[in-house]
Order: structure tokens, then sequence, then C-alpha cells
């Protein structure tokens, strides 16, 4: 016989060991579970993380004091300024007079978010720093860092705030 001839005869296919071999079912198994797999994967990413309770009553001193700005309860916001703050002012008033002439942003803020969890100040125990934004009257954003103290009472108080720039407008 010649080569060429050969070439075209269909030589025997060995046959696969049955244990080895992936039927339809099998890889319809296999694709249902990994997309049960990629499901639950994404849906537990889309779950938020739930806050620490120390950011939860952080973001409720910050919330409640801008409230008090809203409404003009001069009394009221003073009561979230840390020890050391009110002591430096010594009355809602002056306190006032200072967030009227460095934090007027924060008097009439029309929205407050939070950017992310609150963080440590570093070699101060019982400080963290936590950032938010701001939406005043006239679209702007400004960004805010908080720099918060705990209490003996367990409770936190705003130890000081830094109004940063932002070049941000809501639409």
């Amino acid at each position: 016989m010649s080569r060429w001839r050969n070439s075209w005869i269909k030589q025997p296919v060995p046959q696969a060991d049955a244990n080895k071999v992936l039927t339809r079912r099998d890889i319809a198994i296999l694709v249902v579970l990994g997309l049960a797999a990629a499901a639950t994967a994404l849906w537990q990413k889309a779950q938020p993380n739930p806050l620490p309770a120390h950011d939860v009553a952080i973001r409720a001193v910050i919330s409640e004091q801008v409230d008090a700005f809203r409404r003009g309860d001069e009394a009221t916001a003073y009561t979230f300024a840390a020890p050391d703050i009110q002591a430096q002012f010594g009355a809602p008033e002056a306190f006032m007079k200072m967030v009227e002439a460095h934090y007027r942003p924060v008097l009439n803020a029309h929205k407050l978010s939070f950017a992310r969890r609150s963080r440590n100040v570093a070699a101060h125990e019982g400080m963290r720093r936590q950032e938010a934004f701001i939406l005043d009257g006239g679209g702007m954003t400004h960004h805010l860092d908080y720099i918060m103290q705990k209490q003996p009472d367990g409770s936190w108080k705003i130890a000081g705030c830094q109004l940063l720039p932002a070049t941000l407008r809501d639409v």
C-alpha cells in the first residue's frame, strides 16, 4: 500500500477510560456551581460592611451638630464640642462667632455625607479622624476633616475640624 492511501484510512481511536470522561450533565453541573459561586461572591461584595460602634457614634455626633447649626441652635451645637474647645470659647455665643467666621458652609449645609470609616490619630489614644463632605446652599461641596475625642464616659466629642478645599459642584 502506498503512503498516500494509508493517510486516508481511518485509524482506530483508542477508547477513553469511562471514569475520565466528562458528560454533558457533568459539565452542566459544573457551570451551575460556578455561576452560583460567582453570584454568592457578588452578593456578599454588594452587602455593606456594618460600621463599628465608634463610627456610628462619631457620625451621629457630627450629624447632630450640623443639624443644630442648621436650626440656629447655638447651645446644642456647643454641647458637641470637646471640653478643651468649650474651655477655649467659654460660651456658645463666642463659639458661634468662630464658626461663622471660619466654617460658614457648615452653618447652612444642605447635605452631609461621610467619606470613609474613621481612622486612628497616630500616637493619641481615644482620638479619631472622620472625613465628611457637605453640600452648601450654593451647590458647592466642602471637604471637612473632623478630629474626634473619646470622653471618659465613652461618648465622642468634636475636638477640631479643618475645612479643606474642594472644587466639586453638585449637579
